[in-house]
């Protein structure tokens, strides 16, 4: 969906007018406040609905997965390879495994996902190292291109 617009006013009367040109031009500055409403509307409607799609929404539904797996193909140790995933606000994606831990078998160390948005965005997170247990001790920024 493209940005809305909000068509500019008419020219505002001035009290210094003559008053025939005062009211022509007050009576169409007035007109033209409903149109002026609506457009403000659907641009804070947009605005509000692009807000969730914001760099810092998306890193911290990343951080926190909150992507929800649709369906999902996953490898011999249960991992999953790829998924259809949705976002906490409804916008479809793609998840990716791109490392699968070798040293703790079912668990994921580097992903990658969509959020197939216009515009589209991939988010990923590089490989992470884990300790002896499994327990991942460092974790490297996630990025969104």
């Amino acid at each position: 969906m493209s940005a809305p617009t909000i068509a500019p006013l008419p020219a505002p009367p001035a009290r210094a007018e003559a008053p025939a040109d005062f009211t022509s031009k007050m009576d169409a500055f007035v007109a033209a406040l409903p149109d002026f409403a609506a457009e403000a509307n659907a641009v804070a409607g947009f605005v509000e609905e692009n807000a969730a799609r914001s760099t810092y929404t998306l890193i911290s539904w990343a951080y926190t997965q909150a992507f929800q797996a649709v369906t999902a193909t996953r490898d011999a140790n249960g991992a999953i390879v790829t998924a259809s995933i949705v976002w906490p606000d409804g916008i479809a994606g793609v998840f990716t495994t791109d490392v699968a831990s070798t040293a703790f078998p079912g668990a994921i160390d580097a992903w990658h996902a969509t959020y197939a948005s216009t515009p589209a965005k991939t988010i990923t997170q590089p490989t992470v190292t884990r300790d002896a247990s499994g327990a991942v001790i460092a974790q490297p920024a996630i990025t969104i291109v």
